[in-house]
């Protein structure tokens, strides 16, 4: 007798009746916490005063009710809340930490979660969530801490793919609300495009969409099933593409590998390098699955695959080489202590691999011991780099500390001043960073103290990045100033004045006024009311400051034109200067004034 197919549904069981509720009020918790979160921000009031609690509540917001909707179908056992607590308390000081470390101090310049190095947080904490979960789950199921990569594997792909397809779920939710406003506008009702643009409603609402989804998918694991094994069938094909890929760039790297090694060049990126691992990783993976599959190709290409996995320990290694260099030259930083990390986990991965295709048998039996060995030991890395143990922030203003006192200035390879030592102790270090910098405000005893002191107290004082830090002794840059015509002297409210920064073109915290001696003061009355302007003059132009009652002001900046002429290199501009061959000249032509707006030509030059 022919049975009728089954539909993709499940019987509610007394596990899925309790998981509602709770998947409900944790998506209550979530977006209301949210919203208030977003409010503080908004309001500029506390928690968002203090990015240490900041972060951590964001942290737990964010983690805990999910890890409580994943856990739902298992509220009715103590395991399951003491499970929640611990990822509350992990995940709160995670946040405080950095907060605290990283970004204390720069509430100015991190002003919420959309700011990168929230971004940069939250990745971290979602690839540490996304390897926990899986072990936490098989313990709720079992009863026991020793897993089976079956169990491990099938919960880690339910996780992204429910993640995944919940996400896509309130997605197509909120483009159903955007329709639904867009017909009311085309009728000139606007209350729902209004309602639909506060926080007050988007948070709760996102929340509470995103917990019913994750049920109605949870319930249908059936679903969830097949849409794994359509993804994992086509991937493994693609194994074949990147297996081809890998043998004849390993071809190309070794014809190179001796002008690599011997000449010392960086003839390649880590990151192009690391990426072609991952992505054989991933699509081997894609063709194991959980290993109850003995033969995933064709005997042919099954052996095929043995003999070019080897290759990725080349790839790897050579990666790594990268990294070396590059460190050995410019320190530590936090992109490339997370490079080395992924390199370390791509290693274990490529020789553990080419391992298990040594062994007869079922076709690479043995990756699942990679597989389970590697996820602990990246769940115990990266928790590690979200406190001071092995905080990336802390080991790179470590290491460019050290860089600092090691190595003198002509030979750090810099191309610019924003790509210092100090710089990145200021602005790409977080307070670890910060802290560097004081100590090296207040260096003794070492052969360039007072010339670190005086960079150090200089990067302190900087602003931004792209703007140079002033110079550190401004009354020495200024009294070595050439002041035109001769017998001119600066008075001392010019002299506070030129020490002030002025605008991002004014005075004398422009690039040139902190690293060029071509500079020259010059006194000329510019407007022609009869009394001197003071131009601080300089290879690009000049800071223009008026003399207003007893003050000097900064008005504005002279930008060089173009020129018909030769343009004088900048000792004849000095000598032009001292011949007093200057002259404030009128425009050819008028400004075209029309009511409030003014039009002013600019000459062909024919």
């Amino acid at each position: 007798m022919q049975q009728s197919a089954q539909p993709l549904r499940s019987t509610p069981s007394p596990q899925t009746q309790t998981a509602l509720p709770v998947i409900l009020l944790a998506s209550v918790v979530q977006g209301w916490a949210l919203y208030g979160l977003h409010d503080a921000i908004t309001a500029h009031h506390w928690p968002a005063t203090d990015n240490a609690w900041l972060i951590a509540l964001y942290a737990v917001a964010v983690f805990v009710p999910l890890t409580m909707q994943l856990f739902a179908g298992h509220a009715r056992r103590s395991p399951a809340w003491m499970m929640v607590a611990t990822i509350a308390v992990a995940y709160f000081y995670f946040g405080w930490h950095h907060g605290r470390n990283v970004l204390r101090d720069i509430a100015d310049e991190h002003s919420g979660p959309d700011s990168p190095s929230y971004f940069e947080v939250g990745l971290i904490m979602s690839v540490l969530w996304l390897l926990i979960m899986p072990f936490l789950e098989n313990r709720l199921e079992t009863g026991r801490w020793r897993v089976t990569y079956e169990s491990l594997f099938r919960a880690a792909w339910r996780n992204k793919l429910m993640l995944a397809e919940a996400a896509l779920f309130t997605v197509l939710f909120w483009l159903l609300l955007f329709l639904w406003q867009k017909l009311f506008d085309m009728l000139g009702i606007s209350y729902f495009t209004d309602l639909f643009q506060e926080p007050i409603f988007i948070y709760p609402v996102t929340a509470l969409t995103f917990g019913i989804a994750l049920h109605l998918i949870g319930t249908i694991d059936r679903l969830t099933s097949v849409a794994l094994e359509q993804i994992l069938n086509v991937l493994k094909w693609l194994a074949l593409v990147a297996s081809t890929i890998l043998v004849f760039f390993s071809i190309a790297l070794l014809l190179r590998t001796p002008d690599l090694v011997f000449t010392g060049k960086r003839a390649i990126s880590a990151t192009w390098l690391l990426w072609l691992t991952a992505v054989v990783v991933l699509l081997i993976n894609a063709a194991y699955r959980d290993g109850s599959v003995e033969s995933p190709y064709p005997r042919l290409v099954a052996r095929l695959m043995r003999i070019v996995i080897p290759m990725t320990i080349l790839i790897t290694l050579t990666a790594f080489y990268a990294l070396v260099v590059r460190a050995r030259h410019y320190g530590i930083t936090v992109e490339r202590e997370w490079a080395f990390i992924v390199a370390s986990a791509a290693l274990l991965y490529s020789v553990g691999y080419s391992i298990a295709g040594t062994i007869p048998g079922p076709w690479l039996a043995v990756i699942s011991r990679v597989n389970v060995a590697v996820a602990i030991g990246l769940i115990v890395v990266v928790a590690g780099t979200l406190t001071p143990l092995l905080s990336p922030h802390r080991i790179a203003a470590n290491s460019q500390y050290r860089r600092i006192l090691d190595q003198p200035p002509e030979s750090s390879g810099n191309r610019n001043a924003a790509e210092t030592p100090f710089t990145y102790l200021r602005f790409d270090s977080g307070q670890y960073g910060r802290d560097a910098l004081k100590r090296l405000s207040e260096l003794q005893n070492h052969p360039r103290a007072k010339e670190i002191r005086i960079a150090a107290t200089a990067a302190i004082a900087q602003k931004n990045r792209w703007l140079p830090p002033p110079p550190a002794d401004l009354d020495a840059v200024i009294k070595q100033l050439p002041i035109y015509p001769a017998g001119r002297n600066l008075d001392a409210a010019l002299v506070q004045a030129l020490k002030k920064p002025s605008g991002p073109e004014g005075g004398i915290f422009t690039s040139n006024w902190a690293t060029s001696d071509q500079r020259a003061g010059l006194f000329v009355d510019l407007n022609g009311d009869g009394s001197d302007e003071f131009v601080l003059l300089d290879v690009n132009g000049g800071s223009v400051y008026s003399h207003q009652d007893v003050d000097w002001k900064y008005v504005g900046h002279l930008y060089p034109q173009q020129s018909l002429g030769r343009t004088p290199s900048w000792p004849e501009l000095l000598e032009l200067l001292r011949l007093q061959q200057t002259a404030a000249k009128s425009p050819q032509w008028k400004d075209l004034g029309i009511g409030g707006r003014v039009f002013r030509l600019n000459p062909s030059g024919e």
